[in-house]
């Protein structure tokens, strides 16, 4: 009995010892690749962007991004009405929202929850961009009488070309505005 013991202990050991040595040895172990989440920046979906908008606003115009939010991650959600991205700033990494797995309708942009208060806090305090169809609910017809067509304008803390707005706290009127007549040409 004893050599069947010592036969066994050894094929224990030898296995045990096999397995330690593939798991930390470059050569043999396998890791799994880490799967980062890429962003996109606007760049990178505006074509999509102008897709998603032409079904609910007709012909559109999609601007740049004003300086500091170029190279942001963008994000969406939509509503029953109205379709919203949030531009976060270059380089500005949120830590109280949550992001979601799903994408917005069938783009590559990542959808996050529109209605997490912490974006709106940082929406106030400028690290993050909204850009949305402002005239898509009737919760917002009296905003949307008399609005100028074909011309940028302000009004209510927004910066609009038609229907399309842009609500940036830290950024100038005047910049918003240069970037709508800039989409224009």
């Amino acid at each position: 009995m004893a050599p069947i013991k010592i036969l066994t202990v050894s094929l224990i050991t030898t296995t045990l010892t096999g397995l330690a040595i593939s798991a930390f040895h470059p050569t043999i172990a396998q890791k799994s690749p880490i799967r980062r989440q890429h962003c996109k920046t606007w760049q990178e979906v505006k074509s999509q962007i102008q897709m998603i908008y032409m079904g609910s606003v007709g012909a559109t115009t999609i601007p740049d991004m004003p300086s500091g939010f170029q190279n942001g991650c963008v994000y969406g959600d939509h509503g029953a009405y109205t379709i919203s991205l949030y531009v976060l700033k270059d380089n500005f990494k949120p830590r109280n929202i949550k992001f979601d797995k799903e994408r917005l309708l069938d783009s590559s942009i990542p959808r996050i929850n529109g209605a997490d208060p912490n974006i709106e806090r940082q929406i106030k305090r400028g690290n993050i961009l909204h850009f949305f169809n402002v005239c898509a609910s009737t919760g917002t017809a009296n905003f949307c009488k008399g609005i100028p067509k074909n011309t940028s304008y302000t009004k209510d803390g927004l910066t609009c070309l038609n229907n399309l707005c842009i609500q940036a706290t830290g950024i100038t009127e005047s910049e918003l505005v240069t970037i709508w007549n800039n989409a224009k040409k």
